[in-house]
Formats: structure tokens, C-alpha cells, sequence
């Protein structure tokens, strides 16, 4: 029997990443609330911002500036952003140090046709050649250690994954993260864990698997097929966001915790507090039903919840609905719930997960 992996601290300059579990940047959903959260409960080691337009944040956009805002209970936190101009990627990163972030983690895997037709994205993948000039100004230009997201490679026909790893590892990237899906796939299939693998054995900086885990079995199992030192979960942790303690659990063998209904009441009240402190009502209530649409899946009574929930017009309703269908000393046993893997094939189409 293999040895079980050891969840070996990431040390990316001046920032440590332990556990080496990682919270990826998805659009519309990793907002600091969500990040918070995710860091209050346990097991995520690094959490990582929706991506950030390098263009808008050095023009002083100011939703720009938004998204890039973090907060200290984050920390450690990484800014991502995503461009293809060498200078402009460098003064980006001067901002993100300057706004407290702890990493600058660049986009070289968004598949989005708004994003790639500006050389941007998965089309620096094209581009080994600019993606290391990109980086090259980047390293140089901050003190923050700058990791690097990216895909297979553009399309079937070019899976060059390893070669662009290696230009980026020449260029300073103090790790790189790899969605082993090309960017003609997107999110469709099972991703090629096996390019992982290779790419891990190209480079000797960290890198960090990412694609198809959504439990804590598929992280050991992640780990163990492709060497890699860390683990990148995006969806799976929308639809359970405790799954970095409980991969935190499996890894270090102990048996990975189970919630019950309490603890999603407990989860749901502190991310409407969260989000209360710098978002209006009707904006919360947009968060806080988004986010029930993703942890109540499998539960019971769970469609029922969210029918409650999708009606609410005001926090006072939310509060209701959970007092009657996730009380704090539930009766019942704890919720039943369905396989993530199982889930996640029914949902949302890529559009609301381009970032994964």
C-alpha cells in the first residue's frame, strides 16, 4: 500500500500555505464574505479573490479595487488578476501589495471568448514565450511571491501544460496551479489529472492540483496519483464549504467531519453577518439565496428550504425559514446528503464558473 500523502506547508515567499488546501477564485461567488467564511471553518490554508482585470485596476477602476480588497482575517490571501501586457501585469501587482494582499496569483486559464480574445487567459497558453515575459515583469516589479493558474493547454491538438510550466518557473513563479482541462473543454468531462502528473515532474516549484475534486476521498486520491503538494477546490466548496476540513481530516487520517443541521444554520447566519457589514439588504438576500442553492442540495427538506428562501423578501424571512426547517436542536438525525460529484453534474452551466 502507497504511503499516505503528507500535507507538507507550501512556503511561497514570505507566505505560508498549511494546510496546502486552496480556495479558488470563481466570479460572482469568492467575494470576501465567502472567503471569510470558508477561512472560519476550517482547513483552507489559502483563499484567492475573483479574478481582477489588470487593465481596470491600474486605469483606478473602482469595482476593480473592490473585488481586489481583502481582509486580515483572510490571510493569508491571494489577489488574481488577469491581462497580457507585461508592464501593465507588473504595475497591477504593485497594487495588489500595496492593498495588503499576501500572493498575486495570475489567470492564464479563463476559457471565456470576453477574456481570451484580448491574448488574456487561456491564450497566453498560445504563448509561452509572453506568459514568461509576464511573469518576468511581474517578479520583478513586487516583493509578493506571484503563482500562476493554468489549463492543459488550449485545445487537444496543444497540450503543452509542462512546456508553459517551465517558462514560468524561468520567469520566478513561486508555484503554479494546473486545471487539467484544455480550454476548448472548459468544465466538461473528467479532467486529465494524468497532465498533474506531468507537469509536476517538468518543474521544482509547488504545484497544486486542481479539476474534479469535490470530496475529501478525491483529494487524498488527487494527491496520491500525481504527486502534487496542494489542492485546488472551486465548486465542490460552493456545495460544501466545509470540504477543506474535512480533506485537512482524510489527509491527516482522521475521519472527516460531518455537519449537521445546526451547523448550517450557523454557517448561513454568519455569512449574512458578514456580508451585512459593507453590502445593502437586497444585495445580502441575492448572496444568501445564491449560496442556499448550492448547501442545501441533498439535504433534507432541502428543496423545501429553498423555496422559502428563494421568496424571501427580507433577512426577517431568511431567519424564519431557518428557524423552521434547520432548527438549532434538530430532532431529527443529521441531514442526508447526496454525493458532491453526483450533484455538481446538474449544475449551472460554465458561464457561472469560469474561473475554476
Amino acid at each position: 500500500m502507497s504511503e499516505r500523502p503528507k500535507l507538507e506547508p507550501l512556503r511561497l515567499g514570505a507566505a505560508t500555505v498549511d494546510p496546502p488546501l486552496v480556495l479558488a477564485p470563481l466570479a460572482g461567488h469568492t467575494d470576501r464574505a465567502f472567503r471569510r467564511l470558508v477561512k472560519h471553518l476550517g482547513g483552507c490554508g489559502l483563499v484567492v479573490t475573483e479574478m481582477v482585470s489588470s487593465e481596470g485596476l491600474t486605469r483606478g477602476s473602482g469595482h476593480s479595487r473592490e473585488i481586489a480588497a481583502v481582509t486580515p482575517d483572510e490571510r493569508p490571501v491571494g489577489v488574481q488578476l488577469f491581462g497580457c501586457h507585461p508592464q501593465r501585469m507588473a504595475d497591477a501587482a504593485q497594487i495588489v501589495e500595496e492593498l495588503g494582499a499576501d500572493l498575486v496569483d495570475v489567470n492564464m486559464g479563463c476559457p471565456v471568448p470576453k477574456v481570451t480574445k484580448t491574448g488574456a487567459g487561456a491564450a497566453l497558453m498560445l504563448e509561452p514565450a509572453r506568459a514568461h515575459d509576464v511573469i518576468a515583469h511581474m517578479v520583478k516589479a513586487t516583493r509578493l511571491p506571484v503563482t500562476v493558474k493554468i489549463r492543459s493547454g488550449w485545445d487537444e491538438d496543444s497540450v503543452n501544460a509542462p512546456e508553459v510550466a517551465r517558462a514560468l518557473e524561468d520567469a520566478g513563479a513561486a508555484a503554479v496551479t494546473v486545471h487539467p482541462r484544455c480550454r476548448s473543454e472548459r468544465h466538461r468531462g473528467p479532467a486529465a489529472w494524468a497532465v498533474i502528473a506531468d507537469v509536476k515532474r517538468a518543474v521544482k516549484i509547488p504545484i497544486i492540483g486542481n479539476g474534479s475534486v469535490a470530496t475529501a476521498a478525491e483529494a487524498l486520491r488527487l494527491m496520491e496519483t500525481t504527486g502534487a503538494d496542494g489542492v485546488m477546490v472551486g465548486r465542490g466548496a460552493l456545495y460544501n464549504p466545509w470540504v477543506f476540513r474535512q480533506m485537512k481530516e482524510e489527509l491527516s487520517g482522521r475521519s472527516p467531519f460531518v455537519p449537521e443541521p445546526g451547523d448550517y444554520r450557523d454557517l448561513i447566519a454568519r455569512f449574512v453577518g458578514y456580508l451585512e457589514e459593507y453590502l445593502p439588504e437586497r444585495v445580502v438576500l441575492f448572496r444568501i439565496k445564491a449560496l442556499a442553492g448550492w448547501i442545501t442540495k441533498g439535504l433534507r427538506g432541502g428543496a423545501e428550504l429553498r423555496t422559502k428562501l428563494y421568496a424571501a423578501t427580507r433577512l426577517s424571512e431568511v431567519d424564519a425559514a431557518l428557524d423552521l426547517y434547520l432548527p438549532a436542536s434538530p430532532s431529527e438525525p443529521a441531514p442526508l446528503l447526496q454525493e458532491p460529484s453526483r450533484i455538481l453534474v446538474h449544475e449551472p452551466d460554465d458561464a457561472a464558473f469560469r474561473l475554476e
